[in-house]
């Protein structure tokens, strides 16, 4: 498997990085969220990928990026650029972290007053609407069973 020559991480899949990768990034980053600015211990932050790896996204350093928890919830599968065009109003200019620190407040009223890209709504409906489906065809087997298990059931007790 292919490393990035600078890391000597594997360069594609998804991965558990090194303590020494999140400590360079987060020296690097100053201590903070790379969306909202914040300030945070070094266990709040998560290594994100800013490609997606899920959208063919790779472990390459120049894809990486640390967010606070809500941040990278927020941003889910959307990539660095969806997620910045969506907050365009209140983030700051592409590439730097903001000063002062955007409130968590700003970003839940901005994510109320957006929506994620059309290729991210896709995706979305992609996955819920087979997550639907295969719960539905669960089901049906699991309802299946019980009523075989009940019948099973009377029929021992009416035998005797």
């Amino acid at each position: 498997m292919p490393q990035d020559p600078n890391s000597g991480i594997p360069r594609y899949g998804r991965i558990i990085f090194p303590d020494r990768i999140k400590s360079a990034m987060y020296q690097a980053q100053q201590e903070r969220c790379n969306y909202c600015g914040g300030t945070h211990r070094i266990g709040y932050l998560e290594i994100d990928h800013k490609q997606p790896v899920s959208r063919g996204g790779d472990n390459g350093m120049e894809n990486l990026q640390l967010l606070c928890v809500p941040c990278n919830m927020r941003k889910g599968i959307q990539n660095d650029e969806e997620f910045r065009r969506r907050y365009r109003r209140i983030m700051a200019p592409r590439g730097s972290i903001p000063n002062p620190p955007i409130p968590q407040e700003d970003f839940s009223d901005e994510t109320k007053q957006t929506r994620a890209s059309r290729e991210v709504r896709s995706i979305f409906y992609k996955r819920f609407s087979a997550n639907r489906e295969s719960r539905r065809n669960g089901c049906g087997v699991f309802a299946a069973l019980v009523a075989l298990t009940v019948i099973a059931i009377a029929f021992k007790l009416l035998s005797g």
